[in-house]
């Protein structure tokens, strides 16, 4: 929303239908968004939002408090639900249901917090959440491939329902994509900040208790932790929303220091992956680290994109994201041609959801590949990198949607 405002400032029409939008985030963020800005339409926003609040109403911090505290109990229960009923299988509802309840929470604080009050669109993701949670309730208890796909792959469609919300609904708005990508590199460092200042209070609390002989650790366990894992993301979100800033100087020094170890430890492990006796063709852990490198990879990539900004300067940084999208090139080639060996001896739910995953994730990273060659060797800007991830964004959930819906029942939820 800052970087909206920044861009509209002197367009009092834009200006004033990304208040109609979200006026709660427009309120929210104008203040910071025009710092450093003396203009008429400036004092105007200035004098406007000053006076939309009545010395009787309550001030937005205090409401905003009063959001998070009630989304956060609402979710803290219902992520105890097994102890209300004890019924409910805890490993089957810990499976199916746990991820669900955290995103419902975060996406309801998001919508209050974007002052979406239009009952169609409210109700369009009540309904989205409503079916996910009848669908996999009605889904066989078993073991199964097929089905543990889908578990795994609900989170990835609720993150994408999540920046639905968080874009307000605008869908085609790349600039909001954006934003919100920038948004989730901010929303994981708080969200880490706030579970290690957790786990210090745990400890501390544990030990200070086993001094006096209370075995608390089961019931810690099971009550405070759980529910504090479940509500960190919604209270992160909450202190974005009121310290804009606060992990700005975060995000640069992070991705500076990482990108050049990343891309050592690469060389290394792809060294050591080609010349040590572990066939990658045959091991599965293998392939799904590989997996998950990437994605991390793709995450840095993007995100030390997005510190660079615009800029047309060359930086050395450039060409070291550069090295690392082009040897994450060579590792996906690896995994594909591994995973594509194993395909010739029959398809499986896994091999074909890790094929396609990675030939989705090849595409993606050439992609990248071509707007930081053009950064580093033309005109281009590293910042594109930010607008390619987010336009390839609906490919991702698209993939989602066929992996939950369709790709089970295709192999006969075996």
């Amino acid at each position: 929303m800052k970087q909206m405002i920044r861009e509209q400032l002197s367009d009092p029409e834009a200006l004033e239908k990304l208040y109609r939008e979200q006026p709660g985030a427009f309120r929210q963020n104008f203040p910071q968004a025009a710092a450093g800005t003396d203009s008429e339409l400036v004092r105007f926003w200035n004098l406007r939002l000053a006076d939309s609040l009545s010395p009787a109403q309550e001030s937005p911090q205090r409401k905003s408090l009063w959001a998070v505290l009630l989304c956060s109990l609402l979710t803290g229960v219902l992520a105890k639900l097994t102890d209300i009923f004890p019924a409910i299988n805890m490993d089957v509802f810990m499976e199916r249901y746990l991820l669900l309840i955290a995103f419902s929470g975060l996406i309801l604080f998001t919508l209050w917090k974007n002052g979406i009050t239009c009952y169609k669109r409210i109700l369009s993701c009540a309904a989205v959440i409503v079916v996910l949670a009848v669908y996999v309730g009605l889904l066989p208890v078993r073991q199964s491939d097929s089905l543990e796909l889908v578990f795994l792959h609900i989170p990835l469609l609720l993150w994408c329902l999540y920046g639905w919300v968080w874009t307000g609904f605008n869908h085609g708005d790349t600039t909001r994509k954006v934003g919100f990508i920038r948004f989730n590199g901010q929303l994981a460092i708080m969200t880490g900040l706030i579970l290690i200042a957790g786990g210090l209070l745990s400890a501390i609390t544990i030990g200070l208790f086993s001094v006096i002989h209370w075995n608390i650790e089961r019931f810690y366990a099971n009550n405070v932790i759980l529910t504090g894992c479940v509500i960190a993301p919604i209270v992160a979100s909450y202190l974005l929303d009121q310290y804009p800033g606060i992990t700005s100087r975060i995000s640069p020094v992070l991705a500076r220091l990482f990108t050049p170890l990343v891309l050592v430890t690469q060389l290394i492990y792809l060294g050591f992956v080609l010349f040590s006796d572990n066939n990658i063709m045959e091991d599965r852990q293998l392939l799904f680290l590989f997996n998950l490198m990437l994605l991390g990879v793709m995450a840095l990539i993007v995100f030390s994109a997005s510190e660079l900004g615009h800029s047309h300067k060359k930086d050395k940084q450039v060409f070291l994201l550069l090295m690392l999208a082009l040897l994450a090139i060579v590792i996906d080639g690896i995994a594909i041609t591994a995973i594509s060996s194993r395909v010739m001896d029959g398809i499986t739910p896994n091999r074909l959801v890790v094929l396609c995953t990675n030939i989705l994730i090849l595409i993606n990273l050439v992609l990248m590949a071509r707007d930081l060659f053009r950064a580093c060797f033309r005109d281009g800007m590293p910042g594109t990198v930010e607008l390619t991830v987010a336009k390839y964004l609906w490919v991702y959930a698209a993939w989602t949607v066929f992996a939950i819906f369709l790709l089970p029942f295709l192999f006969g939820l075996r």
